[in-house]
């Protein structure tokens, strides 16, 4: 395998000091491989603290910076700056042995240190510790010491599908490794996911630090789970949680499981393409104003448009009133690792956030994190709640992926981030350059009441409009895949979304723009702007808790009548389901809601428009489409359930 190559930059206002430095380091580099920390160290000169900041900006390989205490500049405002551009990097500070300040936050030398071979082995130490992968190298060491397996699972490294002659196709399809990482917590070299004291808790306290959290636990089963324990955990026993409408639908079954008393803030909708976007600033404070006594505030940044909140004045305004927050980042994990995307949540305060690392880094699918800042943290208590939705049978090679995904970013998102950003970049130019189809920006995409919130787009997912085509979005996402083997996110009527992420290639982007420009020649001009989704309607009242009307006694009642016109029946009853249309994903009702005119009538005009959005939560009885209501939160008979 090829050893890696990293930059350290050196900066000081001494010329004498600086070059004995670099000089003395890369001579000791050079003799001494071994004490580079598993890659090939570069020393570089820079005589001012803008200097390194700029290096900071664009250098890709650069893992460490040395800096002369007696630089001349602000040290506390420089190493803020540093920390705000790289905060990934190993920072020194050469500080003579008089020195009366101490700066914690970064790692001390002595500024007359001549050992420079010591020198060297310190900071190629530090940037060996940040590259660690304990979790992944122990099950890496275990596998390849194959051992004798008498324990589960049944097919015991693949063993029971290797020789079959009905299944050996799946064992070498997967390859052998799926099958040898998928061990047993009876290997107990590889620790306890439910109680970690080895290489699990190593790999998580590395991933703390690499994402500026005090907590960081590994999560196997989504940050669907995710967000349900940190509810348990501060809303568990009931309580009053202030959530967007827009929210994951985890965050809406943890308010059914845990009955909790939501207050449901309004989405904000782009009708012209379907986008829902973060809740106006103003409201979400207003709703804090009203609801001082909520122990919980969840808000979604960045959301799957991209979309990501100016956090930090919500953050505090909740502090102040000495309201939790949870920031759901799910599509944001790779926020932390460039200065165009930060500030991210816990940059902004945020006590806890939950990231699917899965979906825009490189780990397995399902494989999370939860993020912990909260200053009032129960470890032991949490840890409790966790482990109530988390399987004694964890998969090992998820666990691995997270391990190595945080690697990564550590040691290479800076310069990989950079690349998925010039991507963009490049792919916006050439999809415009089509003329039937274009990326939105910002302000074609974010809803007018937003407009003075300081919302962010997260340039890594591209929103392509196909209006000009004459095509719908679902047309050209059929084409994508039958003609040309692309697969897209998502679409809305109108708008196909493309995901950046570190595996994006020069050959996928050169495919995507062929694609497109292509069908720009064969489609036929058109605008298919006019044909717009219809928009959610306005939230009603909850009038019970969601956990009583989903777990209580239900009744069937259909949407229409006879006459297959709205049946008034159902006008006025509260909802015992949670009722999605799918896309965009986002509760038309939640279980304990007033059934108004404006839902029922929605929710049958989409049934009845069999356009491919899918209702979930929809009864269907006997080809009649039913909503299931609290028993007798209407008058008139209805169908029992039972």
């Amino acid at each position: 395998m090829p050893i890696p190559s990293s930059h350290v930059a050196v900066v000081s206002a001494d010329p004498a000091f600086l070059g004995a430095w670099v000089e003395g380091l890369n001579s000791a580099a050079q003799s001494d491989p071994a004490g580079q920390g598993g890659s090939t160290l570069t020393f570089i000169a820079h005589n001012s603290a803008e200097s390194v900041l700029d290096c900071a900006a664009s250098d890709g390989l650069l893992q460490a910076i040395v800096v002369d205490g007696l630089l001349g500049a602000d040290l506390d405002a420089f190493l803020q700056q540093l920390q705000a551009l790289r905060a990934e990097l190993d920072v020194f500070l050469a500080m003579p042995a008089d020195a009366a300040d101490i700066h914690s936050s970064v790692e001390l030398l002595h500024r007359d240190e001549s050992n420079y071979s010591q020198l060297l082995r310190h900071i190629g130490s530090a940037i060996a510790e940040r590259g660690r992968t304990p979790f992944a190298d122990t099950l890496r060491d275990y596998v390849y010491s194959a051992k004798d397996a008498w324990h589960t699972p049944g097919h015991s490294g693949g063993d029971s599908l290797r020789d079959s002659p009905w299944v050996a196709e799946f064992y070498h399809m997967m390859g052998e490794h799926i099958f040898n990482t998928d061990l047993s917590v009876s290997v107990q070299v590889l620790d306890s996911l439910l109680e970690p004291h080895s290489v699990i808790q190593d790999a998580q306290d590395l991933a703390a630090r690499a994402f500026g959290a005090n907590h960081t636990f590994f999560v196997t089963n989504g940050t669907s789970t995710a967000n349900k324990v940190i509810v348990q955990h501060l809303l568990g026993g009931g309580g009053k949680i202030i959530l967007d409408q827009a929210c994951h639908k985890s965050i809406h079954h943890a308010v059914i499981l845990f009955g909790v008393e939501p207050v449901y803030l309004q989405a904000s909708l782009k009708p012209e393409y379907g986008f829902y976007g973060p809740v106006p600033r103003q409201r979400i404070l207003e709703a804090i104003d009203a609801h001082p006594d909520a122990g919980l505030l969840v808000l979604t940044s960045c959301t799957y448009d991209g979309f990501y909140y100016d956090l930090e004045p919500i953050i505090a305004y909740a502090h102040e009133r000495g309201i939790k927050v949870l920031v759901d980042e799910a599509w944001y994990a790779h926020g932390r690792f460039h200065p165009d995307l930060r500030p991210n949540a816990l940059d902004s305060g945020a006590d806890y956030v939950t990231q699917s690392t899965h979906k825009m880094l490189s780990a397995f699918s399902q494989a999370s994190m939860i993020h912990v800042a909260d200053p009032d943290f129960d470890e032991h208590r949490f840890r409790e709640h966790l482990n109530m939705h988390t399987s004694t049978s964890p998969q090992y090679a998820m666990i691995a992926s997270l391990d190595v995904a945080r690697k990564q970013m550590s040691m290479e998102g800076f310069a990989q981030l950079s690349r998925c950003i010039d991507i963009a970049r490049r792919l916006r130019e050439a999809i415009d350059e089509t003329g039937m189809f274009r990326v939105l920006s910002l302000e074609d995409m974010l809803p007018g009441e937003l407009a003075d919130d300081g919302i962010r787009l997260d340039p890594t997912k591209l929103s392509i409009d196909v209006s000009a085509s004459g095509l719908n979005a679902r047309q050209v996402q059929l084409a994508l895949f039958e003609d040309y083997g692309i697969q897209l996110e998502k679409v809305t009527h109108n708008t196909l979304t493309v995901l950046v992420t570190l595996g994006t290639t020069e050959g996928k982007v050169m495919r995507l723009v062929n694609a497109l420009r292509t069908l720009a020649r064969v489609a036929g001009a058109g605008d298919e702007s006019g044909r717009l989704p219809q928009a959610l309607p306005p939230l009603s009242a909850i009038e019970i808790l969601p956990r009583t009307a989903y777990f209580g006694a239900g009744d069937a009642v259909p949407l229409c009548s006879a006459d297959y016109s709205l049946n008034p029946r159902i006008i006025g009853a509260l909802s015992a389901e949670q009722v999605v249309p799918y896309p965009p994903g986002i509760p038309a009702l939640v279980p304990g809601q007033v059934i108004s005119r404006e839902i029922a009538a929605f929710l049958l005009d989409l049934y009845r428009a069999s356009n491919g959005i899918e209702i979930h939560g929809l009864l269907c009885e006997d080809d009649t489409p039913c909503l299931r209501v609290v028993a007798g939160s209407q008058p008139a008979a209805v169908t029992a359930l039972g």
